[in-house]
């Protein structure tokens, strides 16, 4: 009975730290945004290494999460469930099953809020990316189709004698 507990300590701190870190992926993510509206290529680059690394180390936590949900499950005499969070939260006392639930409430919220903030920076980025494309298509529609300056004409050369059938 006291081994599942000390793992349900454990899946707790990995929430805590999965929580960590999508705050801190907030605040990067907004950095971006920053650096994107000021166009601050350095800075841009360094946010987005930091997002990445955000990223993988949420994926590692994740991965801990289920390990450890699982192990709890087969102390509990369960195993083989797609969803051992789920499993696991119909099986254990209410007190668990509410803190449980709150952590995966408080992470579904945080994911929302970080998914709006990068489709705001992926809009912000289609948008710039129009205007410059408007911008620059009628510099570029002028010598489409040329391999010529404008205002160049061609020189008229007759064809070399060896290609010449007459000679």
């Amino acid at each position: 009975m006291k081994d599942w507990k000390k793992e349900m300590d454990l899946i707790y701190h990995l929430f805590e730290q999965e929580v960590a870190n999508y705050r801190q992926l907030i605040e990067e993510i907004k950095k971006e945004a920053k650096c994107l509206r000021a166009g601050e290529t350095d800075a841009l680059i360094q946010s987005v290494q930091e997002i990445d690394g955000r990223i993988k180390m949420i994926q590692v936590l994740e991965e801990q999460i289920e390990k450890t949900a699982d192990a709890v499950l087969s102390g509990l005499g369960k195993d083989g469930t797609d969803d051992p969070l789920a499993c696991l939260i119909t099986l254990l006392p209410p007190t668990h099953q509410s803190r449980l639930s709150s952590y995966q409430k408080n992470l579904t919220q945080l994911k929302a809020w970080a998914r709006q903030i990068n489709d705001q920076n992926t809009a912000y980025i289609h948008d710039y990316m129009d205007f410059l494309s408007n911008l620059i298509s009628p510099l570029v529609g002028r010598w489409k189709g040329s391999t010529e300056y404008p205002g160049h004409k061609p020189l008229n050369l007759s064809p070399s004698y060896a290609f010449n059938q007459e000679v």
